[in-house]
């Protein structure tokens, strides 16, 4: 499902009016989604490789503002998971927010008598 959505967003966004939009989409689509090549779905990927595929990548440090801004959200949610048992937020431009947290499991294993 992800492969799919992400190969229409490019299409229909990134790609919009290209002539060759919608092959890129459907390829950068399915080496996104390779599990053989990126093993985790928070892998970070440089910047430099996106470029190399032909996404259209705006570099933050080309607006101040804007790269404050999205590192102060980046660094609150950061503090976030990594204090709480939230695991998933969503929140719209009129505060409202859904925060999805995990439901800690705590299993005890008995240790073997030594009789």
């Amino acid at each position: 499902m992800a492969e799919t959505l992400v190969r229409s967003w490019l299409e229909n966004y990134m790609f919009k009016g290209a002539h060759d939009g919608r092959k890129k989409a459907a390829d950068i689509a399915e080496w996104l989604a390779d599990h053989k090549h990126f093993k985790s779905h928070g892998r970070h990927i440089p910047r430099q490789e996106l470029e190399s595929r032909h996404l259209n990548i705006r570099h933050l440090e080309t607006d101040q503002t804007l790269q404050d801004l999205a590192l102060s959200v980046f660094h609150a949610t950061t503090h976030v998971f990594s204090a709480t048992g939230a695991v998933k937020i969503v929140e719209n431009h009129h505060g409202k927010a859904f925060i999805k947290q995990a439901q800690p499991l705590l299993v005890q294993v008995p240790q073997p008598s030594s009789a």
